[in-house]
């Protein structure tokens, strides 16, 4: 291929405990966060895959991407009562001022972020039938994408 980017080396993370959700790189390339179906969030070192276990060093990452449906920044997106796959999915704007997540019960919810109160506030639409399955903000931010499992 030409033009492309090239593909010299892959990143290998052995330490992830079940399938990956979500995967984001931050913002210098240096990243990456993943989700896992264990419902952990996991950062690690790029080439090396180190996991990163430091708290202080991940909150310190600018983050290129936030899909992460997990940590601390998310928390106010959790419902009561909500059980781990009530929220399957979530995007942070460009400009890094909003978030939006769909969730089990077809509702897209609109939060400003970071969220890290618990229930936070936020703006609830009927977005699909029974859940969403995916969600995105379009490149100026000025649109809300989002797909849902049973809409055909």
């Amino acid at each position: 291929m030409s033009g492309g980017p090239s593909l010299n080396r892959l990143v290998y993370c052995s330490d992830i405990p079940a399938f990956i959700l979500q995967l984001d790189f931050s913002a210098d390339s240096s990243y990456i966060q993943v989700s896992t179906g264990a419902y952990k969030r996991l950062v690690f070192e790029v080439p090396s895959g180190k996991l990163l276990s430091d708290q202080t060093s991940i909150d310190r990452i600018t983050w290129a991407t936030w899909t992460s449906i997990l940590g601390d920044e998310v928390l106010g997106i959790w419902p009561r009562n909500a059980d781990k796959a009530d929220v399957i999915c979530a995007c942070v704007s460009h400009a890094g001022l909003n978030m939006v997540s769909g969730d089990d019960f077809g509702l897209v919810k609109l939060f400003d972020f970071p969220c890290s109160e618990k229930f936070a506030k936020h703006k609830r639409y009927l977005g699909h039938s029974p859940h969403v399955t995916n969600i995105r903000f379009s490149h100026d931010d000025k649109y809300v994408i989002s797909t849902g499992g049973d809409d055909c």
